[in-house]
């Protein structure tokens, strides 16, 4: 690319990010390009995020907590803060998807899972002040001489405490395919385990999720228990290229009929016009991706 080359297209996404947005332009049903704060968007306010996503027609944002983020949100915010950043994002067309934290129940030791699940039911109610539709939280790992199915009931059983307070708050508990527990199998096995409704997988696109069976055969095993929202990564990253990895992904979404947020989790650049080049070439690529389902 030229030097004038570049100035053209820089122009060109100055121009794009100036425009008004439109609060027509969210689409209703299907699958909808959202993004979640881990990297990308971590220096990004609240009112910027805002301002900027809907310039790419991004409607919806998972902010992660726990990470002294420029979004300022935190557990510890108190009742005024926490009504009025619901307040901004009910007043504009940026959708609050989800808080994504970092709380797992993996731990061998009862103190420090006791410690998770009640701080979970926290996080549950910080949600539902928000206005945020969903929390997500880790399964996560597989310990040194402990028998994995007992990990696994373990998980299941945590997350059978707290479906109860997630139901009454209404909020969405989503657990994401993280961690050496995070292979596509063993959660659909915790999800069943489970056994309810509120309680659902987030895919986190993980190409281990092509191991064994095959991607395909994998999503097959949590299809039935996706949550809102799910997590994908670079949509140019050429391994996912050559494998159709979002390809069949998407497919398979449509065919069951989900309709949610794809929340993009994309490393960060070093300034506003890098992340901004970042995202535009990522919708693009989406665009591409997602212009026949």
């Amino acid at each position: 690319m030229t030097r004038r080359d570049f100035l053209m297209r820089s122009t060109a996404l100055t121009a794009t990010l100036a425009a008004p947005f439109s609060f027509a332009a969210e689409p209703q049903k299907g699958l909808r390009l959202g993004l979640t704060t881990y990297m990308i968007g971590s220096k990004w306010t609240i009112p910027e995020l805002i301002e900027f996503l809907p310039k790419f027609d991004i409607f919806g944002v998972e902010l992660r907590s726990d990470m002294k983020f420029a979004h300022g949100i935190e557990l510890a915010s108190g009742k005024d803060a926490r009504a009025e950043v619901a307040k901004r994002f009910s007043d504009s067309p940026v959708r609050l998807v989800g808080i994504a934290s970092g709380e797992r129940y993996d731990s061998p030791d009862a103190a420090t899972l006791g410690r998770s699940v009640e701080r979970t039911k926290e996080l549950l109610q910080f949600c539902a002040d928000l206005g945020a539709q969903g929390l997500r939280v880790f399964p996560n790992d597989f310990h040194k001489d402990v028998p994995k199915e007992k990990t696994l009931e373990q998980i299941a059983g945590a997350l059978k405490e707290l479906a109860p307070t997630a139901a009454s708050l209404g909020v969405e508990l989503r657990l994401e395919a993280h961690g050496s527990v995070g292979l596509l199998p063993h959660m659909g096995s915790i999800a069943k385990a489970v056994g309810d409704p509120g309680v659902r997988v987030i895919l986190n696109s993980d190409f281990r999720d092509t191991q064994g069976e095959g991607l395909a055969a994998n999503l097959e095993k949590v299809g039935s228990y996706l949550a809102g929202t799910l997590h994908i990564h670079s949509l140019t990253a050429q391994n996912y290229t050559d494998a159709k990895f979002y390809e069949t992904q998407f497919a398979f979404l449509k065919r069951i009929g989900w309709n949610g947020f794809c929340m993009l989790e994309i490393g960060d650049k070093p300034d506003n016009e890098a992340r901004f080049k970042e995202i535009a070439q990522q919708k693009k690529r989406w665009d591409e991706l997602t212009a026949e389902l």
